[in-house]
Formats: structure tokens, sequence, C-alpha cells
């Protein structure tokens, strides 16, 4: 598992991590980048443990650099080598996703998922959904 900061990429932090060391999405790696709360980076659940919360971009997303489909998870890597990952979002919009947590600024891991919950769902037919949890 791996965190860096990507100057490139608007100064985000970006999270990857081998599919092995995944668990709970699907037998799917991570590339994805983080979404930041009111301060820092971690979001603590009701045990005070923190976890990242990430856009994970679906593969071969396409051509538009931030205009691109994919999933907000919520990430825990305290379990030993293995990082926990639960879906709080499947199927939006990396701009939605990133405008509804720069709005609301959530300050733990339940605020976290109450705003990606109320972020869009991509509707267009022409989308294709290639995640862990595609139902066709």
């Amino acid at each position: 598992m791996r965190w860096d900061e990507s100057p490139e990429d608007r100064g985000r932090v970006k999270f990857a991590a081998a599919a092995e060391a995944v668990e709970g999405y699907g037998g799917r790696g991570l590339n994805g980048r983080a979404l930041q709360p009111a301060s820092g980076y971690l979001f603590p659940d009701q045990d005070g443990e923190g976890w990242w919360v990430v856009f994970q971009p679906w593969p071969s997303a396409g051509p538009e650099a931030h205009r691109v489909p994919g999933d907000v998870l919520a990430c825990n890597d305290s379990y030993g080598d293995m990082v926990h990952v639960v879906v709080l979002a499947s199927g939006v919009w990396e701009d939605d996703a990133e405008a509804a947590f720069r709005s609301h600024r959530p300050s733990s891991l339940a605020d976290a998922a109450r705003v990606a919950a109320s972020v869009a769902h991509i509707s267009q037919p022409h989308i294709s959904r290639r995640g862990p949890t595609a139902a066709g």
C-alpha cells in the first residue's frame, strides 16, 4: 500500500494498493485520490480509528481528466498488511464527489458516508460500470 502527494494532479494525495492487499472491493486493487475532511486526511469512526476516504476511478474511465466515473471508498489500513474497504458511493462523477466534500466538509466517517450518499449517481446509459459490484 502506498500514499503519495501528486502535484501534477491538482496537488491531491493518491492511494494505491495491490489487489491482494485489499479486502472488501471485489478483488480489485486501489489507485484512487484522497477526499479531505474538515482537517487533515483521516475521518475518525465511532471508535476514533482513522479512515481515508478516496475517489477510485473505474477502469478505462476515459480521456476526460477530471470528469471520470468511479466510486467513493472508505479505506482503513490498520488491519496489518490488508486494507479494509467499504464502498460509500458507487457510480458517481469525480468532480461531483469532490464538490460535495468541499462544500460539506465532513468531520467523521459517518459524516463522510452521508456526504457520499448525497452525490448524484451517474444515470447516462452510455456509461458502462466495470467495477467489482457491477450488475452486468
